[in-house]
C-alpha cells in the first residue's frame, strides 16, 4: 500500500504547527496590555480588600481545602505582588515569568473563593496565563530575550482562548431563558436609564420606549447571541476577520455602556491584536514633499502607528500624478482620496471605529462616479 503511513499527515501539520516562526512585534504590544491590566485587577482586589476587608473574615465558598486559604497577611502581600508583577510585564523585565507568576496566583485566588470569580476576570487570567507561553518579550521590553522573529505556537492557543469565551458566552446565553429571552437586556436597559437620569442626562422619548420594548429587547438578546457567534468563527477566515473586528470593537462598547464589565471589554480589545497579520510596515504612504497639510496628516498617522503597519515616504509630487498623497496595499493596489484615507482607518487602531462607514462611503462614491461617467460617455 503506498503513501504516508496513518498519522502522518497530522504529525507533519503539529510540527508544523510549532515551527511557525513570525514577527513579535505585536505580542509584545498585548503584553503591554496585559500587564497594565493585571495591574489594575491587583488594584480593584487591593482596594475591595481596604473596603469591605479580608473575604475569608465572612462567608466565602472555596474550591480548594480551606487551609490552602491564605491567611490576611499573605493575602495582602499576594495583592502587592500581582500588582508589582504587573508593573515588571509592562517594562519588560523578566515578562513571560512575571505574566506566569501573576497569573497563577489570580488564578488561585479565584479558586479560593468561587463569590469573587467573574467570568470577565477568569478570561483575563487564562489569556495571561497563555500569553506567557509566548514570544512575547521580544520587543518593547527594557532588554530583549531574543530576535523579533520566534516561534508563536502560544499564540494560536491564545487565538484560540479569544473564540472559546466568545462560543461559551453565546452557548450559554443560547440556553439561559432569562437571556435568550431578552429579560437580561431589559434589566440591563432599566439600569442605563437610571444611570443616565443621575447624571442628568435625558433620553429621547424613542429611545426610552426602544430599551423598555420587551420585542425589541428579545430581539437585540438575540443579535448579541448571533454576534458572539460570528466572532467565535469569523475573526479565523481572511474574508470575515475586518469586519468580526469591527464588530467586535463597537460589540464592547455597546456593553461598556451598559454593563460594569470591569476590564473585560479591553481584554478582548487588546486580544484581538493577536489575529492582526504579524508582519510589519508592508504598507507604503506616500506624501508629496510640498505638500505641508499632508505632511502634517503623516505625521498623525506615524504616531497613531501602534501596529506598524506603514512605512511613510516623502517623494516629489510628479510621482503622484499631481495629487498631495497616496496610499500603497500591501498586494501592490493604489488608492488615493477616500479609499486611501479608508485604508489609514483600516489599519489604525484609533481611527478603526471609523472604517466601515468610510468603507461604506467609498464605495458608495465609486458608484457614483462610475454611474456618472457612464451616463456622460
Amino acid at each position: 500500500m503506498n503513501g504516508p503511513p496513518p498519522g502522518a499527515s497530522a504529525a507533519r501539520g503539529l510540527s508544523g504547527l510549532f515551527a511557525e516562526q513570525r514577527e513579535t512585534h505585536l505580542l509584545g504590544l498585548i503584553r503591554i496590555g496585559f500587564g497594565a491590566m493585571l495591574f489594575l485587577h491587583g488594584q480593584r482586589l487591593a482596594d475591595q480588600l481596604g473596603a469591605s476587608g479580608y473575604f475569608g473574615d465572612r462567608f466565602f465558598l472555596p474550591l480548594v481545602p480551606p487551609a490552602w486559604v491564605p491567611s490576611a497577611q499573605v493575602y495582602a502581600a499576594m495583592l502587592i505582588a500581582i500588582r508589582v508583577l504587573g508593573a515588571a510585564i509592562v517594562f519588560g523585565v523578566r515578562a513571560r515569568e512575571a505574566l506566569l507568576l501573576a497569573s497563577s496566583m489570580g488564578l488561585y485566588l479565584l479558586a479560593c473563593d468561587r463569590l469573587q470569580y467573574h467570568n470577565n476576570r477568569f478570561a483575563l487570567l487564562l489569556l495571561a496565563f497563555l500569553l506567557a507561553f509566548a514570544p512575547c518579550d521580544r520587543s518593547f521590553a527594557l532588554r530583549r530575550t531574543g530576535p523579533p522573529i520566534a516561534p508563536i505556537w502560544a499564540q494560536r492557543l491564545f487565538q484560540l482562548q479569544v473564540s472559546l469565551v466568545y462560543a461559551s458566552s453565546a452557548i450559554s446565553k443560547v440556553f439561559d431563558p432569562d437571556w435568550f429571552g431578552g429579560q437580561v437586556m431589559w434589566v440591563r436597559a432599566a439600569r442605563s436609564i437610571e444611570h443616565l437620569a443621575e447624571r442628568g442626562t435625558e433620553l429621547p422619548a424613542w429611545a426610552v420606549a426602544l430599551m423598555s420594548s420587551p420585542l425589541a429587547l428579545s430581539a437585540f438578546s438575540k443579535l448579541a447571541i448571533a454576534n458572539e457567534l460570528f466572532l467565535a468563527v469569523g475573526l479565523w477566515h481572511p474574508r470575515t476577520r475586518v469586519l468580526a473586528l469591527w464588530m467586535g470593537v463597537l460589540f464592547h462598547l455597546s456593553i461598556e455602556l451598559g454593563a460594569n464589565v470591569e476590564l473585560f471589554s479591553y481584554v478582548m480589545w487588546t486580544s484581538y491584536i493577536a489575529f492582526v497579520i504579524p508582519e510589519l510596515r508592508e504598507r507604503r504612504w506616500l506624501v508629496a514633499d510640498d505638500a505641508a497639510l499632508a505632511r502634517r496628516a503623516a505625521g498623525l498617522l506615524r504616531a497613531l502607528d501602534w501596529l506598524a503597519r506603514w512605512t511613510i515616504e516623502l517623494v516629489p509630487r510628479e510621482r503622484l500624478g499631481g495629487a498631495a498623497y497616496a496610499a500603497i496595499d500591501r498586494d501592490g493596489t493604489r488608492k488615493t482620496g477616500l479609499g486611501a484615507w479608508t485604508l489609514i482607518a483600516r489599519t489604525t487602531p484609533a481611527l478603526f471605529p471609523l472604517w466601515l462607514p468610510a468603507a461604506a462611503l467609498a464605495k458608495g462614491t465609486e458608484l457614483t462616479n462610475s454611474r456618472f461617467a457612464k451616463v456622460n460617455s
